[in-house]
């Protein structure tokens, strides 16, 4: 610039006193303390602002406007990014433009399958529903849905935090991680109880409860197979003929394709030959629809425990006749991981003491 300009510019700064007029290149900016950009976290801060003009008298006349209109909105008080902010700095006006977004992102990098239909239901659409969509998109509004929805240490603790911090990032708010630490301090392993799941005896006791055969075969594979409650109403049955009587879990399940090897109670007459489901819909239901109907079952017939049991009582009884860890990892669809830290915390101390007490019989 030359001289001329340069004295001009120094002129019309000495007229401003919460900002001033710069130069960058060849276009003008305004420099000063404003409130946090969207994002941004809580606190006043300096920024250089783009004023949009060239570095000419012309231009700086105008950014000499600009510049007076900023201080006195920062003087009242009532200054707004908004004119300011470009591109991919220009936030979403509400949650809801911010969850549009996310959704749009995650589908065009996820195919839809009935499991990744099922896991974004329950992870992420369920969450997202109580957050309110008009408000504009920040991380404090999240902390306090989190707080208001959930109790420190809980398993939904853990999701919405998961949720929303996934939400903030995409939205690149400044503290995002703050969520992550708000859900830190649940553990499936004390959360439960092993006293709780029922013995062999009761669950062919409650067996009698279920008078439709399709339920009762439902039943049934939940016991011999630790299926997963969804997974009993898809399953694959052509080797059931076979010997071992397998049941094949087809690839659009929570974790793909597995094989499913029967663990009955030595005294149960279950029969799972005779494959037959109950009449309900069954096509376009995810995971989650499907295992809420046999949920709801249950409780209709006061069973006196969950499906789930079901599944955690055959990882029980294959441990107590012998079979090993990676063995019934394998048949149940999940990782060794998930079998030795998560499973085994629900058995408590009786199904060591019947393996250790068998293992002395055998040495004797």
């Amino acid at each position: 610039m030359g001289t001329g300009f340069d004295e001009r510019l120094a002129e019309t700064n000495q007229l401003l006193s919460l900002v001033s007029i710069r130069i960058r290149g060849k276009r003008l900016s305004i420099r000063g303390t404003f409130p946090p950009k969207p994002g941004d976290g809580s606190h006043a801060k300096s920024y250089e602002i783009s004023a949009g003009k060239p570095a000419t008298f012309a231009g700086l006349r105008m950014a000499f406007a600009i510049a007076q209109e900023m201080e006195s909105q920062l003087i009242k008080e009532k200054f707004d990014w908004t004119p300011y902010l470009k591109g991919k700095q220009k936030p979403s006006e509400t949650v809801g433009e911010w969850v549009e977004k996310f959704t749009d992102h995650h589908w065009n990098n996820t195919k839809q399958t009935p499991s990744t239909l099922n896991s974004w239901h329950k992870d992420y659409e369920l969450k997202f529903r109580h957050l309110p969509l008009d408000e504009p998109l920040s991380l404090e509004l999240l902390k306090r849905i989190i707080l208001e929805r959930s109790d420190p240490g809980t398993r939904s603790r853990q999701g919405y935090a998961m949720a929303f911090r996934l939400l903030a990032e995409f939205a690149e708010l400044v503290g995002a991680d703050d969520l992550k630490e708000m859900g830190k301090g649940y553990s499936a392993s004390r959360s439960v109880n092993p006293r709780d799941l029922p013995s062999d005896r009761l669950i062919a006791a409650a067996r009698k409860k279920f008078q439709s055969y399709g339920w009762v075969w439902l039943y049934d594979a939940l016991c011999v197979y630790g299926l997963r409650p969804h997974e009993a109403f898809v399953v694959h049955t052509d080797r059931l003929g076979q010997e071992p009587a397998v049941l094949e879990v087809p690839e659009e399940t929570k974790t793909g394709q597995h094989t499913a090897f029967p663990i009955p109670a030595d005294f149960w007459e279950f029969d799972v030959q005779n494959y037959q489901i109950p009449s309900i819909k069954i096509e376009g239901r995810n995971n989650n629809q499907l295992g809420m109907s046999l949920s709801q079952r249950f409780r209709q017939l006061e069973v006196g425990f969950t499906p789930y049991d079901l599944r955690h009582c055959y990882a029980r009884r294959g441990f107590e006749f012998g079979f090993p860890p990676d063995f019934l990892a394998k048949s149940m669809g999940h990782s060794l991981d998930t079998h030795l830290t998560k499973y085994r915390a629900w058995w408590g101390e009786q199904p060591y003491l019947k393996v250790y007490q068998e293992v002395m019989r055998r040495r004797s």
